[in-house]
């Protein structure tokens, strides 16, 4: 059916498109069903688009990349800050990203992006240009005259009345979208809209023939959480979604499991919900349905959401029962304030993260603070949950052996599909951050059995779940210390340290501990929730030229090291001392002229990555 829907939108706006005489904005609600169905403008679950209201320039990035060929590209896990005013937590700091890295907008010469402000109309104008990928060269350089005359000639301003330097409005904006799908990119003949992929979902896969609700057979090509599968590897409450034109189902198993804390901006309506302290906005009808007042959960209720393709909730499965048993690492414990028959009640509760990666939050029964930082089975009596201590079955030690052909440790097999988690620490008065791990990461490795906190293994005998301890450092958080004050008096032990993380800088104070780090130094940062508890150096490679890069790899010298995923970059400048992030490419073209300071955590053969690249710009 949603198929049918979507086909027949997209048929219709050819069609309109293509009749001159007809004015494109006849229907202005044809208009917001097509530019919603393609995701790229929603309105509330009321159905209203807000037309009046005027667009952030967030707000419009968000648009832009929504209606651009980098739609799919965006990382919306990214701990990237594409500008000072634009931190890596704000909700649009993946979409500034994503523009930004793909040339769609660019931000002020302070190296602001100015997110709150309104766009304005030839900001806009640009922006659009650059979706159709035309450049300065093309249009010309008496901006934004020679902008402004591109838009009219291609037809992106018809039906809007606005001037230079005037502010933009959700219908001004919807306007120019829908024209910009009317027109063609540079050297095509075919209208833009017709590059897009038609996706039908999300839906919630409930039955063994659920992509026939998609309006697919079985011959279907699947793809589950980015890996080729198969439609028998789909698993109830998985979230699917049809890719017409290439026949293919994008499925996503990612869920959370917390409880249901408040709706936004009602329960009437709720265009968002919090769930354990987290604001998912709501994606699918389904979802809304259940969460809605007109659903049956309550807040304070334990649930589980589905996340669909960006990270919005997709799907709701349904309460947890007392039959609920779970193994994971206890990772937090505190108390949160319920909801229970209009009455808000303090509670105890628990969070685990389980093998898959599932992070689950239960009201507990009492407070388990003694078992924090431990692998610990869950299970839920009269709808709270208990707890107690796990230790695996299985005694497992040796080499990781994970190709094309062999998946191993030591002389155990490893599932296809195992699970793996990793904390950062097990001890009790640390704060222990706990992340999925591929198999592939830990290729090469020896692991003891001090390595591995619990085992499982499936009905043939294979390894398919592992929780392990510490072993590639990836779950530590990295950054440098850009002053240092260390008094290590007899009478008096304190310090004094600036530092900054992924380019977000922080302040510490200490007494009766000295943290040994001097200014400069890449270190190990650890804290227990609250504070910073210790830095611990990095290690600095014996040299400080870059000789190649290339993919993730860089040489120093002579020698070849790997940097991880999220390596922190910084060009430092003396004269006043600043760091500032950049990417590996603007790496690339420094590291010829300037020093750079490279630091690791170990060796690579146990597992060690490049974690921060310091470079000297004077």
């Amino acid at each position: 059916m949603w198929m049918k829907k979507l086909l027949s939108l997209l048929m219709t706006a050819l069609i309109v498109f293509s009749t001159t005489e007809a004015t494109v904005f006849a229907a202005s609600s044809y208009e917001a069903e097509l530019l919603s169905d393609l995701s790229i403008m929603q309105g509330d679950p009321n159905g209203n688009m807000r037309y009046q209201d005027t667009v952030s320039r967030a707000e419009c990035a968000k648009i832009v990349v929504s209606a651009s060929k980098y739609r799919d590209s965006v990382d919306r896990n990214s701990n990237r800050s594409p500008f000072k005013d634009v931190s890596y937590d704000h909700w649009a700091a993946p979409f500034v990203m994503t523009g930004i890295k793909n040339g769609l907008f660019k931000g002020y010469f302070d190296a602001t992006f100015r997110p709150s402000n309104t766009v304005t109309y030839e900001e806009a104008i640009t922006m659009l240009l650059r979706v159709l990928d035309y450049t300065e060269e093309d249009i010309g350089n008496d901006w934004p005259y020679d902008q402004i005359d591109m838009a009219k000639k291609i037809g992106m301003l018809d039906g809007v009345n606005k001037s230079i330097g005037q502010q933009l409005t959700r219908r001004d904006i919807s306007k120019m979208i829908y024209n910009t799908l009317n027109a063609s990119a540079k050297g095509s003949q075919e209208k833009y809209l017709t590059g897009f992929n038609r996706t039908i979902g999300p839906i919630t896969v409930t039955a063994s023939n659920w992509y026939e609700e998609l309006g697919a057979d079985s011959s279907v090509k699947v793809v589950r959480d980015g890996v080729e599968s198969s439609i028998s590897a789909v698993r109830t409450n998985d979230i699917a979604y049809y890719m017409v034109e290439y026949n293919k189902v994008l499925v996503y198993s990612k869920k959370v499991t917390g409880i249901y804390e408040a709706a936004s901006p009602n329960k009437d309506a709720p265009v968002s919900v919090t769930v354990s302290g987290v604001t998912y906005a709501i994606e699918g009808d389904d979802a809304y349905a259940k969460l809605s007042s007109s659903g049956n959960l309550r807040y304070g209720d334990t649930i589980t959401i589905l996340l669909g393709k960006s990270g919005d909730i997709a799907g709701v499965a349904t309460k947890l029962t007392d039959d609920t048993k779970v193994t994971g690492f206890l990772s937090a414990v505190g108390t949160k304030d319920t909801i229970v028959a209009g009455t808000t009640l303090t509670k105890p509760y628990i969070r685990v993260v389980l093998p898959s990666g599932e992070v689950c939050e239960y009201i507990a029964e009492k407070n388990y603070e003694s078992y924090i930082n431990r692998v610990v089975t869950v299970k839920l009596v009269d709808g709270l949950a208990t707890l107690s201590s796990t230790t695996s079955k299985h005694n497992i030690s040796g080499k990781v052996t994970w190709d094309a052909d062999i998946h191993t440790i030591g002389s155990h097999t490893l599932a296809s599909d195992v699970q793996i988690i990793e904390t950062s620490t097990t001890e009790s008065h640390e704060t222990a951050t706990v992340a999925s791990v591929y198999p592939q990461r830990l290729n090469g490795l020896n692991l003891s059995a001090r390595d591995i906190l619990y085992v499982s293994k499936n009905s043939v005998g294979n390894i398919d779940t592992l929780i392990l301890n510490d072993v590639t450092g990836d779950t530590h958080t990295y950054g440098v210390v850009t002053y240092a004050k260390n008094n290590n008096d007899d009478r008096l032990l304190s310090g004094s340290y600036e530092y900054i993380v992924n380019g977000t800088e922080g302040l510490l104070s200490t007494q009766n501990k000295t943290f040994g780090v001097s200014s400069g130094q890449a270190v190990t940062i650890k804290g227990d929730g609250r504070n910073v508890t210790s830095m611990t150096p990095l290690t600095l490679i014996q040299s400080n030229k870059i000789t190649d890069i290339s993919g993730s790899v860089v040489t120093v010298g002579t020698n070849a090291y790997i940097m991880s995923d999220k390596v922190q970059i910084y060009i430092k400048s003396s004269y006043p001392s600043v760091y500032n992030m950049i990417t590996i490419e603007e790496l690339a073209d420094l590291a010829d002229e300037h020093p750079a300071y490279v630091y690791t955590d170990k060796p690579t053969s146990a597992g060690g990555r490049i974690r921060v690249i310091i470079v000297h710009a004077n």
